[in-house]
């Protein structure tokens, strides 16, 4: 009876801090889906699709595979990440998205298009999405050049710096949080 009355707490824990975190829910399907109570997580798997819109930034990130903490508003995504918002899209092999900060923390075989013409590849990348700031790391290419670091806003549609000797920050995305 005691575990019984920790397991309702607990939901009901979970769907308060819902309530007063997000705008909206998350949309989020996949072809095999759980929620892991203990972890506060959705674990996704096979053709994962999570649609957020979080007072006002919509955003849509597909993957291989996705775990999302709600209560925490992060989602971590590996395998054929891709991220679209509005005009913009991203590419690349593992997203680290935290919506309490709005960013984005992709690494691997980076590729940002938008539907301007611009397409930057590199190999890591910051996103920040209040600010529709971007900042690429690594091995930066944008318009036939080689360049460490690139600064773009996305709203303006310009590029902000081009360095071509840049001490980059190291982009790891972290371990997945259980609550």
């Amino acid at each position: 009876m005691r575990a019984l009355k920790i397991f309702v707490m607990a939901l009901l824990m979970i769907f308060i801090a819902q309530g007063k975190t997000f705008a909206e829910m998350p949309e989020i399907s996949a072809g095999e889906t759980y929620f892991d109570i203990f972890k506060g997580i959705y674990v996704l798997k096979n053709n994962v699709q999570v649609e957020t819109n979080n007072h006002g930034f919509k955003a849509k990130i597909t993957a291989d595979e996705a775990q999302v903490s709600v209560v925490k508003q992060k989602c971590w995504a590996m395998g054929n990440v891709k991220l679209s918002q509005e005009d913009i899209t991203f590419s690349c092999d593992n997203a680290y998205l935290q919506w309490a900060t709005r960013t984005a923390e992709v690494t691997g075989n980076v590729e940002f298009k938008n539907k301007k013409g611009v397409a930057i590849n590199s190999d890591t990348a910051i996103f920040n999405w209040k600010e529709k700031i971007v900042d690429f790391y690594g091995k930066v290419l944008f318009d036939g050049e080689e360049y460490q670091h690139v600064k773009y806003n996305v709203v303006e549609d310009k590029i902000l710096e081009r360095d071509k000797n840049f001490d980059a920050p190291e982009i790891v995305i972290p371990e997945i949080e259980g609550n």
